[in-house]
């Protein structure tokens, strides 16, 4: 009896643990209102292919995201790359024209460390 028992704890602890780490991380998400002060573009799939410096670090909100910059995915990984590329025209929209932008992002989809922004709203 005392072995049977002593099998049963194990399997519940082997399962538990499994349970545990095959669990997907909890996503988190965050937005800051800030002005856009730079964008860049690369040639191939590197942050992305596309990001937007911000003047508030969207590490304050999401201590996970890298330091000031976001992603669009213009790499298409984490949205369609038409999709990511109206984003950026919209970062370039409020960069040029000095308005606020309300940016959205998550810290569950990354490029090189800096957080996936899949949306953002240029303010008046």
């Amino acid at each position: 009896m005392l072995k049977a028992t002593a099998s049963m704890g194990f399997k519940a602890i082997s399962v538990a643990f499994l349970l545990s780490v095959a669990s997907p991380a909890l996503a988190t998400s965050a937005n800051v209102k800030a002005n856009i002060n730079r964008v860049l573009m690369t040639a191939d799939s590197t942050y992305g292919g596309c990001m937007a410096l911000l003047s508030v670090n969207p590490a304050d909100a999401l201590p996970g995201c890298g330091s000031g910059w976001v992603s669009f995915s213009c790499s298409g990984d984490f949205t369609d790359r038409v999709r990511a590329y109206r984003l950026v025209d919209l970062a370039e929209l409020a960069l040029a024209s000095g308005k606020m932008a309300q940016v959205f992002f998550r810290d569950d989809m990354k490029h090189n460390g800096y957080c996936f922004a899949d949306r953002i709203d240029v303010l008046r």
